[in-house]
């Protein structure tokens, strides 16, 4: 034997015994983990299953308040729920959210069927609460919810109280949750609240993007917002809204009361369709602190801070009443250079991973927003790797950001891009359709570590396309897409 072939040798029994020793190491890191999960019977565990962070941001100011009152708390994701955590915790408390027409959360659904098809799985020994989000403009409301506590009652859970509600965050029903756990612990807390980091916007400027359309009108809408402000690409604006200035007026004349600016910012955001009656010997100023606020409405953010613009993409939504409360506000009731009173809300399941990998991006209608939101930032991070494949009503009216698009394409940002519009052709050609006839493409793009971003209308778009991926990918890859963070959605 040569001293070199000695040395190598040495060199890979040294390897080889540094290999064996991080590996016993790891294992007793892993048993070391798996034994601090066993809880006391004192303990609670608090589980979040959130499609858009809500659910996420209360259970963990739960758990912040109880630990505050003494009390241990684990809070897991129910993404990451195993029946091990089931079977050793004794008090469970569960917040979960429903959104579109009654679906779990993109991290549930699998999580659900596989725990509670278990077949060893008692929870006899367990205690329970779920504080359920949901929206009562849907039919089917809590309904993730209402099937939790279905299933955990179908393996023997016991309730401590009965399941909260809370329509569309109303403060109202969050206070609730708050006085049965006060009931439950017999200490008091402090109100599960919504984050109160509100900010005044000044609408700057709005423009339709589908004059002529056979749908309702599509608006771009412009915000302008204090330096320092950010936000990631993927995040939400939470807008407050308000009511016409003629709205007010008519209440104040109704009222006998004179029109001055003191009362019409008292009533900007106050509810005035649900007046509660005023008491007995009340003043008129206590009487109208008193009023709910009307409600908050979501949208996509369309742009990244870089573009100094704080940008949305609103369809009028028009009721029997007249137009929706949120869309009415953005779109026509409030007036160039008026402040529009919103608040920024992380959206980390919607968030770009800076991986420079290839990324396809599907959507239609004002899902727009949050598309060209994730064009922006790839532009930015300089990855040229993009596919956006998009679905409206007719090329002439509904092309939204055409221009801005085009430009993309000349850049070098988007090679590929794919229409889907249903209305110029006899029979109707949807996104899933695009899917469909260029699947080997899709194929490969996955292959080299694509993932796929879903922004626009859950029923109908997302639900086809989820199927569509389903078919041409399989339940495996699907679903291992899902769990790398690759195939991510937000829909409404």
């Amino acid at each position: 034997m040569t001293h070199s072939v000695a040395v190598v040798l040495i060199a890979l029994a040294i390897l080889l015994l540094l290999y064996a020793v991080i590996i016993a190491y790891l294992i007793l890191i892993n048993r070391k983990q798996k034994k601090e999960t066993i809880f006391n019977h004192k303990d609670y565990l608090i589980v979040f299953a959130s499609q858009s962070g809500q659910a996420e941001n209360f259970a963990r100011h739960t758990a912040q308040q109880l630990k505050h009152v003494g009390q241990t708390v684990t809070v897991v994701d129910i993404q990451y729920l195993t029946v091990e955590h089931l079977l050793q915790a004794n008090k469970v408390l569960w917040f979960v959210s429903t959104y579109g027409e009654g679906d779990a959360p993109d991290t549930a659904r699998m999580v659900v069927k596989n725990i509670f098809s278990h077949p060893a799985l008692d929870l006899s020994h367990q205690s329970y609460a779920i504080l359920a989000l949901g929206d009562k403009r849907y039919s089917n409301f809590c309904q993730f919810g209402q099937l939790l506590n279905h299933h955990l009652q179908q393996h023997q859970a016991q309730a401590l109280f009965e399941m909260v509600c809370v329509d569309y965050l109303k403060q109202v029903d969050l206070n609730l949750w708050t006085q049965r756990l006060e009931q439950l612990t017999h200490q008091q807390l402090m109100p599960v609240e919504q984050a109160q980091n509100w900010h005044s916007f000044i609408l700057e400027n709005r423009v339709c993007l589908n004059n002529g359309s056979q749908g309702n009108p599509i608006y771009q809408i412009q915000l302008s917002y204090i330096e320092g402000l950010t936000w990631s690409s993927g995040d939400i604006l939470e807008v407050q809204c308000g009511n016409r200035l003629e709205d007010i007026q008519a209440f104040l004349q109704a009222q006998q009361k004179t029109v001055n600016d003191d009362l019409l910012a008292i009533l900007q955001f106050k509810n005035l369709r649900q007046i509660p009656e005023q008491r007995l010997n009340e003043s008129f100023e206590d009487w109208i602190q008193r009023f709910d606020e009307l409600a908050i409405r979501e949208y996509s953010i369309a742009s990244i801070p870089e573009q100094s613009i704080l940008e949305l993409v609103v369809r009028q939504e028009k009721t029997a009443t007249g137009l929706g409360l949120g869309s009415g506000w953005l779109t026509e009731h409030a007036l160039l250079g008026q402040a529009i009173v919103a608040k920024i809300r992380s959206n980390p399941t919607f968030h770009l991973k800076p991986t420079h990998k290839p990324l396809i991006l599907i959507g239609n209608g004002t899902g727009i927003a949050g598309l060209v939101a994730h064009l922006a930032q790839r532009q930015q991070w300089g990855d040229q790797q993009n596919w956006l494949i998009f679905g409206e009503r007719q090329q002439q009216f509904d092309h939204l950001y055409k221009e801005q698009i085009q430009l993309w394409k000349t850049q070098g940002l988007l090679p590929y891009v794919d229409y889907a519009f249903s209305r110029d052709q006899t029979e109707k050609i949807y996104v899933q359709h695009i899917l469909q006839q260029k699947s080997e493409l899709l194929l490969h793009w996955v292959e080299t570590g694509a993932s796929i971003y879903v922004c626009g209308s859950l029923k109908g778009m997302a639900q086809e396309v989820d199927q569509t991926l389903f078919n041409i990918l399989g339940a495996e890859q699907l679903e291992q897409m899902k769990l790398e963070g690759r195939y991510q959605r937000d829909v409404y």
